[in-house]
Formats: structure tokens, C-alpha cells, sequence
């Protein structure tokens, strides 16, 4: 049996979930950076000090979003965690998962000759992502008034893997759709999904729709025009702004679906593993 040590540093409760999932397959795991969890499973070896760690590990799971400004993400730990201390410690030998590396880590991930997979590159799980993505987001507009989403008026800005299966989720509540996109084949594949579509350019006000979701990861509409729609404007990708009806929607998979998605991310981990030699 595969007796390979698995670090956790950081994250949310997907990383608790893949952790234990993979517990559960007969992998040794340990965590750093969850003093702040209040219902660590006992299976799991705590660790608070990252040198001890990272040294005693053979692969290290990052999360998903991996880092900002240089600090991973890390909402249960009692202190920030830079991204370049832990790869003080890790030496070439060891393996390294995580999502959305910036290039800085990255090239010293390279420097120092460690193999590095990321969880956004692999096809079947961003779509996993997507799709679960996509259930969070419609849950929670369903928390947003006391009413149904039956006959409501949704607007998507954008046409990809997740702003799809928002799509045919919002059509099971017989939802008023319309897709705003740049790609004259996207506007057409909504249309044949039974929405009312439109090019993004031709957009001159948010006004007359109950949800505006936006699922582009780029700035699309001034704020001006954001701050002025009455509906709330739910924003899945661009970067967050200060306005009255503005939501922005981060790492919607381990807020609505944290074990799913951990499990997901579990056997991603145990099938590059079963690939990848125990050196």
C-alpha cells in the first residue's frame, strides 16, 4: 500500500474533506494551518510547526484559490502563511497539487526541480468545479428574496463551462434567461439551449432582470453601470468593486459543496498518485 505522507497547508473545508477521503484510501495525512477548525477529524496529524511539516512530507496539497499577494489561502489559520517559506523547506523529490499558481511560485517550483499539478488544468475537474459551482450560485440566489426563482429574470454575462451549466440548472425553474456573450457561436448555442442571448457589446443597461450573474474573469461593464442596476449583480470571476447591489462569489464550491468538492479533488490526487513511482 501506497504509505506516502500528504500535507495539507491552508484552504477551506474541501481540503478537510479531500483529506480525510484520502485517509480513508491509506494515505498518512497531516495539516498545517487549521488551529481555527473546530472539528478536525482525529485521523488527521495536526502540525503547527511548517519547517517539521514540510520536511516529514512526501506530497503537499495547496488550496484552491492557492494565494494572494503572496499569501496562501488560509481562513482557519492563526497566522498568514507565506508561499515562499514553505518552499524554504520542501526539497526536489517531493510532489505538489494546488490551484491557480501564480507564475512567481511556479518558476520556483521549477528552480528547484518539484513536479507540480494543478487542479485547474485537469479537464474532467473543472468541470466537476463547474457544475458545482453552478448548484452553489443557484442556491444561494434562492436566498436572496422570499420568493421562488420560477418565472424570474436571470441575466449570464458569458458563455462558458460554468455560465452552461447555470443554464440548464436555472432552466429546471423554468427561469427567463438571457446570455450575454462576445462569441456569435455562443449566442447561438444559448439560443439552442432555450435562452434569449445578446452580444455583450450591445448591452446599454442592466435594468429588467432580476439576477445579474457574471461569470467572465474580467472587468466587463464600468462600475458606474453596475451601481445603478436595482437587481443584485452576482459576480463569480471579475475583480471585486464597492457597490450597493454588487456580490462577489469566491470559491463558491467549498462554500455550498465542500465535501463533494474535496472528494473530487481527493481522487485526483490518488490517480496521479497510483502513476507516479514512489521515489
Amino acid at each position: 500500500m501506497d504509505k506516502r505522507n500528504i500535507l495539507f497547508i491552508g484552504g477551506d473545508e474541501r481540503q478537510i474533506y479531500c483529506a480525510k477521503f484520502l485517509y480513508d484510501c491509506g494515505y498518512e495525512i497531516s495539516v498545517f494551518g487549521f488551529e481555527n477548525y473546530s472539528e478536525m477529524p482525529e485521523e488527521l496529524m495536526v502540525f503547527h510547526n511548517p519547517k517539521i511539516a514540510v520536511i516529514l512530507a512526501d506530497v503537499i496539497v495547496l488550496p484552491t484559490p492557492f494565494a494572494k499577494d503572496a499569501t496562501i489561502y488560509a481562513p482557519y489559520s492563526v497566522q498568514k502563511i507565506n508561499q515562499y517559506d514553505i518552499l524554504r523547506y520542501a526539497e526536489k523529490e517531493k510532489l505538489v497539487f494546488g490551484g491557480k499558481f501564480d507564475e512567481s511560485f511556479l518558476k520556483m517550483l521549477q528552480q528547484k526541480q518539484m513536479r507540480y499539478f494543478d487542479f485547474l488544468k485537469d479537464e474532467a475537474l473543472t468541470v466537476k468545479n463547474a457544475y458545482l459551482t453552478a448548484e452553489g450560485t443557484v442556491s444561494y440566489l434562492s436566498t436572496l428574496a422570499p420568493k421562488s426563482l420560477f418565472e424570474t429574470k436571470a441575466l449570464i454575462i458569458g458563455f462558458g463551462r460554468i455560465a452552461k451549466c447555470l443554464v440548464r440548472l436555472m432552466a429546471a425553474f423554468k427561469m427567463n434567461i438571457t446570455v450575454a456573450a462576445r462569441k456569435k457561436s455562443d449566442l447561438t448555442k444559448a439560443k439552442f439551449l432555450g435562452c434569449k442571448s445578446i452580444p455583450i457589446k450591445q448591452l446599454k443597461s442592466l435594468e429588467g432582470y432580476d439576477y445579474v450573474i457574471n461569470t467572465v474573469p474580467a472587468k466587463v461593464f464600468k462600475n458606474a453601470l453596475i451601481e445603478q442596476i436595482s437587481a443584485p449583480y452576482i459576480d463569480l470571476a471579475g475583480e471585486a468593486i464597492e457597490a450597493k447591489n454588487y456580490v462577489r462569489l469566491s470559491a463558491v464550491p467549498g462554500k455550498y459543496a465542500p465535501l463533494s468538492a474535496g472528494e473530487y479533488y481527493g481522487e485526483y490526487i490518488k490517480s496521479i498518485l497510483s502513476e507516479v513511482a514512489y521515489e
